[in-house]
């Protein structure tokens, strides 16, 4: 009867590729805020197409790990989408000046807020996962990635209803825990209503 061979554990990478990702986010983070990239004659000239590989490279190195060692689907999708789009807004798409019901403003804040919403929720899956999985007494609970998934959808949410107040220039706290609760509430009932996936 044949052996089988030992399956390598993901984890033997992680801190390597940790790594990897911290540095290619400080070159990005560097091209941000070093490079004039918004008054580049042709958006698609070698400095912006290094950029943009190295905003797709930073969220592949970042969020790949994390969705096989914790075993979440699309994690590295939503999480690369989101990292690029929003550096691209940051850096290339100049900056709104009016509210964000202005009409030359508006697509610039929707492309934004959407990439707000991907960002945070990418960011937030993992450790909710982490802390479900540590923290939750019932299994079935602790790895439902349908639920992990779900609340750090509400959580990108929350991060981009209070940012698009602020662009209307109507945030303030009140109506800031009263987002913050409005989720909470949502999360609550749909918890009632929908039951478990469990892992696998």
């Amino acid at each position: 009867m044949a052996e089988h061979e030992p399956v390598e554990s993901p984890t033997r990478w992680l801190p390597a590729l940790g790594l990897l990702a911290g540095l290619s986010w400080a070159l990005v983070i560097g091209m941000v805020i070093g490079v004039d990239l918004a008054r580049g004659p042709n958006l698609l000239s070698p400095i912006h197409l290094v950029f943009h590989a190295l905003a797709l490279i930073t969220g592949i190195l970042t969020f790949w790990p994390l969705e096989k060692w914790l075993g979440l689907a699309g994690l590295t999708v939503e999480g690369t989408l989101g990292v690029w789009l929003l550096f691209t807004a940051i850096a290339i798409i100049p900056a709104p000046t009016g509210t964000l019901l202005d009409p030359p403003d508006t697509p610039v804040y929707a492309l934004m807020l959407f990439a707000v919403f991907l960002s945070v929720a990418a960011l937030v899956r993992p450790v909710i996962a982490v802390l479900s999985r540590r923290w939750l007494a019932l299994k079935a609970w602790a790895r439902d990635n349908r639920r992990v998934r779900r609340e750090s959808y509400e959580a990108g949410i929350l991060v981009a209803a209070a940012l698009a107040l602020a662009a209307l220039r109507t945030l303030d706290p009140i109506k800031l825990i009263a987002l913050a609760v409005i989720v909470v509430l949502v999360e609550i009932i749909l918890l009632s209503l929908i039951g478990v996936e469990p892992a696998g």
